[in-house]
């Protein structure tokens, strides 16, 4: 114990991180504890009365203009500040302390404070909003990177950039961003109306991972059986995540099994959420179509809080959202009471009876979202992170006018002018990752984490009925419960190597461990079970949506556990070489080995070449070999006739399915080229070009229609009780080949003006390679296994081009945006060729005015498909369901909605 002073009557010792003073001369040493007073000292924080006020202004670096709003912490405390309206701030620092300045659209800096120094101003640099972002995707082995120093192609998207689209869902925004990925609105489709199938590169929903943080994200559990973009497929419920709460979308374009598993063969969809710790944005939006429908409200408040004493953080966002339904039916044609055309149309007037009597449209969505991101210091090595959300909605879609006059559907006591059935559902997704990382002494970055997540899918019919309960039938039915859920945890670890000659060497190795799980829970009785009503051979289950029958329900969980190894070295300052390989092993179907080589070099700091070439794989989902329905209703044209016909979906390991010996599924297998070039042409011009192919061997696809009661599937379905049955297998190679191309060009002229320009171009086209593998039980069967309404979902639903143009000006406190979005031709092929019809290229073209009110507060207000674009009608009536759908429902470049008007205002705090 030692005097502070020597005339003080105090005296101070230390205790850990402790500071103890004491009174001296005080008697004894429980009167000297007992006077003692404990002042903590945190190893990371400076004293209080040592500390001084530093004032200073965060300030755009290329025009000093200030920034308001800009994020000002102290490093390795929880002590922060935002800037005021003319980008000043007020902090309490200490010699030696280092300032953390972020700011959206700027890179983040930190500055050390200069001794003595009472004020500070701090210049931040822009990053731009494409293709220099810094990004960590497809990058596993190293330190962050911009795409021009990749050997991969990713696309960012800013939080800024997807919200000037005026979309309020994800896939949409993205639609209209990214020239590579598709997901639209789709009507009448059974699941496709509550999830939207989104796609990268044209192929299939479930061959594009999506990752949130960089972590894998659960599937959607219900399987799309319907023929539209995406049949027997199932993806990631992309909608389900709130756009207040993303930072930046990350896309790479580039086969990534090797480094991220399987899903991975068209590339990775990864979602940063925001993390700032202070500060926060409230936002408001309303929009309409120009029919009148379609109202759409979304509102979202995303907010940071400081957490602990060492740059912790909890970051939050809850978002609402509804839009009434669209309407684009056209008026019933068919015959309503009678076959006969004058008695009809007698008893339609008698009757007045309403010909519109359908929407055919987007379904009405009512949803709420909750997401969080956070993490803070676990001593003085760990810092524990956790993120996730749950998101719920409720929403309805609609089906087909069913007609009086058809016997075998109507119950004329409970619906004398026919029905139209309604599809309610309930989505409720959920997950939650939490995890510890650390960087030791020795550099080794660990990365431990263990997360899950659940979508949940309940389905209704209502307003119809089980024509086979005749009037004692119901009119609600449920009809069952999908569920799909994963629990996973992962092993990452890290380090940077110096070794000879080579400029860097950076490894990272790892594991995860997988459990998923799959059900389909059974319906009420009524919406599946065949009544006691004979006459007319009436349908059975409950009509338009059939229920999960018992016997279909089922639960099955698998596992699967995989390693990886992935090697980044920069062998010179101008020549990066990455190897990854990974190896896994299902439960359910066996083992996998991938492996990934990619370059890139510089010839210049303008201009470098790139390429990959990976193995890659994608797993069969548990839906594609769990899923059955014995009654399924689907929309098809049979013997030149569109209506519904019940179809028995059956599982692959179905007894009668293997007796025709079609084998068990089986992975798809890859392999992906690349090769491509970018050029950083000036500091505000960046240019990059990439072409690929892609090669898929053993396809996993659903069955064409097989009419099980023809001579050569008698005998093998003999008993049985189907008459039409589909499956899925391993029957189809595909080979695409695509060139995407991205230029962008932002310059800042002075701080009153700012101008960005940006054109992408994505070309693209897959085929199938070789003969559908059919087996020799069906070689006579006089119709392929695989049928070409199958085959042209593959090839030509999608457009095989796709350009996106934008302009962006802003003047002093005015900002206007002008894109325009060429979609190519798209063709809806039919099961015979007379029906087939390709749909015209279009433009949409989008607009938005936006006005700073003050920095704190914009109005933007906008119109998506200013000229209101419509695609091409239908050309045969036969396949317009009695004139209900004018517009197509089998594929669809950009929707058919219309011109949409919205409104959106910002507030930040």
């Amino acid at each position: 114990m030692k005097r502070i002073l020597p005339s003080s009557p105090l005296s101070a010792r230390t205790a850990g991180a402790a500071l103890l003073l004491a009174a001296c001369g005080v008697a004894g040493p429980a009167a000297a504890a007992s006077a003692a007073t404990a002042v903590s000292v945190a190893p990371n924080d400076s004293s209080p009365l040592a500390r001084r006020p530093l004032t200073g202004r965060i300030l755009d670096g290329n025009d000093q203009s200030p920034l308001a709003f800009a994020s000002v912490a102290v490093k390795g405390t929880n002590r922060g500040t935002t800037t005021d309206a003319s980008g000043s701030f007020k902090l309490d620092v200490d010699d030696g302390e280092v300032l953390v300045v972020s700011y959206v659209g700027y890179e983040l800096r930190e500055v050390p404070v200069p001794a003595g120094a009472t004020t500070l101003d701090v210049p931040m640099k822009t990053t731009t909003h494409t293709t220099a972002d810094v990004i960590v995707v497809g990058n596993r082995a190293s330190e962050a990177r911009t795409n021009v120093d990749l050997p991969v192609p990713v696309d960012v998207l800013t939080a800024k950039e997807i919200t000037k689209t005026g979309q309020t869902e994800l896939g949409q925004m993205i639609h209209f961003t990214a020239p590579s990925f598709n997901s639209t609105k789709h009507a009448i489709s059974n699941v496709t109306s509550y999830v939207d199938p989104a796609t990268l590169r044209g192929l299939g929903p479930d061959q594009t991972l999506v990752l949130v943080n960089g972590k894998r994200r659960h599937q959607s559990s219900a399987l799309n059986v319907n023929n539209v973009v995406g049949r027997g497929s199932v993806g990631t419920d992309l909608n389900a995540i709130p756009t207040a709460a993303i930072e930046r979308v990350e896309i790479l374009r580039d086969g990534a099994a090797a480094q991220y598993g399987s899903d991975a063969i068209a590339g990775i969809v990864n979602i940063v959420l925001k993390a700032n710790p202070r500060g926060g944005v409230v936002t408001g939006n309303y929009g309409i179509t120009a029919k009148g429908d379609g109202a759409t409200y979304d509102t979202g408040l995303n907010f940071g809080l400081p957490v602990g004493k060492r740059d912790g953080f909890l970051n939050l966002t809850v978002q609402g959202h509804h839009n009434d339904p669209t309407d684009r039916s056209g008026d019933y044609t068919g015959r309503v009471y009678n076959s006969d055309k004058a008695t009809d149309d007698a008893l339609v007037a008698q009757n007045n009876f309403n010909r519109h009597v359908t929407k055919y449209g987007t379904a009405r969505n009512t949803m709420g979202q909750f997401f969080y991101n956070g993490e803070v210091a676990m001593g003085e090595k760990w810092r524990l992170y956790s993120f996730g959300g749950l998101s719920y909605k409720d929403m309805t879609a609609y089906g087909f006018f069913r007609n009086p006059s058809n016997k075998a559907r109507a119950v004329l006591s409970l619906f004398p002018n026919g029905y139209n059935p309604v599809f309610p559902a309930t989505v409720l997704d959920v997950a939650s990752t939490v995890g510890l990382r650390r960087k030791t002494a020795s550099g080794w970055a660990l990365d431990f984490s263990l997360g899950g997540g659940q979508n949940t899918i309940k389905t209704y019919a209502n307003h119809t009925v089980n024509p086979s309960y005749g009037s004692a039938s119901p009119t609600d039915f449920y009809t069952g419960t999908n569920k799909f859920g994963q629990v996973l945890a992962n092993v990452n670890v890290s380090k940077g190597f110096t070794v000879g000659n080579l400029k860097s060497l950076a490894l990272s190795y790892g594991g995860e461990f997988r459990v998923e799980n799959y059900q389909l829970l059974a319906g009420d009785e009524a919406s599946w079970k065949k009544g006691p009503v004979t006459t007319n051979n009436p349908d059975v289950g409950s009509s338009g949506r059939e229920g999960i029958a018992a016997v279909n329900a089922v639960e099955r969980t698998r596992n699967n556990v995989g390693v990886y190894v992935d090697v980044l070295s920069d062998i010179t300052d101008n020549w990066l070489v990455g190897v990854a390989g990974r190896f896994e092993r299902y439960s359910d179907f066996g083992s996998n080995v991938s492996g990934k080589i990619s370059t890139r070099y510089k010839f210049s700091e303008m201009f470098s070449v790139r390429g990959s070439l990976n193995r890659g794989f994608r797993a069969p989902s548990m839906h594609q070999l769990y899923y059955s329905n014995y009654a399924d209703a689907q929309w098809l044209t049979l013997n030149g006739v569109f209506d519904s016909y019940p179809i028995a979906h059956l599982r692959n390991d179905n007894p009668y399915v293997q007796k025709l010996g079609v084998g068990q599924l089986k992975a798809e297998t890859t392999l992906d080229y690349n090769l491509g070039f970018t050029a950083q042409v000036t500091p505000d011009l960046v240019f990059t070009a990439d072409a690929y192919q892609i090669d898929i061997t053993d396809r996993v696809v659903i069955s064409g229609q097989l009419d099980a009661t023809k001579p050569a599937l008698a005998p093998t379905f003999a008993g049985s009780g189907y008459a039409q049955v589909q499956f899925f297998s391993n029957a189809l190679d595909t080979r695409t080949r695509g060139l995407d191309v991205v230029a962008s060009y932002r310059k800042k002229m002075d701080r009153d003006q700012e101008m960005g320009l940006n054109l992408a171009m994505a070309l693209n086209s897959t085929k199938v390679v070789g003969e559908v593998r059919t087996p020799a039980s069906l070689a006579n069967l006089g119709t392929p296994l695989v049928d070409r309404v199958m085959i042209g979902l593959i090839e030509v639903a999608q457009p095989r081009s796709k350009f996106i143009g934008s302009v962006n000006y802003r003047f002093k406190k005015l900002e206007g945006l002008v894109r325009a979005t060429r979609f190519g031709e798209v063709t809806a092929i039919q099961s015979t060729a007379e029906l087939d019809q390709t749909f015209s290229a279009k433009v949409i073209t989008d607009a938005s005015l936006t006005y700073g009110f003050t920095p704190r507060v914009g109005l933007t207000v906008g119109a998506n498909n200013l000229f209101n674009v419509y695609p091409d009608e239908i050309a045969f009536p036969s396949l317009t369901a009695s004139g209900q759908t004018p517009y197509t429902r089998f594929t669809s470049q950009f929707g058919f909605m219309g011109a949409y008007y919205f409104t959106s205002l910002r507030f930040s705090f």
